[in-house]
């Protein structure tokens, strides 16, 4: 068998995971990936709304909400496209 090095993190991860989580990424690791591309998409998300500030006009309100927007479509294009 294998030994894979792996971060604390990751390790964390690793033990959180069921085994019939594990064989599903054993059957699909393209999974890893696209899920990659979302939480950062997510990640991303949440510091455009952080930006907004509480009391912002309807202009830079929608503004804000055309970015947030860009960004999901391009995370779900990218994981769509494989």
């Amino acid at each position: 068998m294998k030994t894979v090095k792996v971060t604390r993190g990751q390790y964390r991860v690793l033990q959180n995971l069921t085994r019939k989580e594990v064989a599903t990424l054993k059957k699909y690791p393209r999974i890893l990936i696209e899920s990659k591309q979302l939480l950062r998409a997510c990640k991303k998300v949440i510091e455009k709304i952080e930006e907004i500030p509480e009391y912002a006009n309807r202009r830079k309100r929608q503004t804000a909400y055309k970015r947030i927007i860009r960004i999901c479509q391009k995370a779900i294009d990218l994981v769509e496209k494989w």
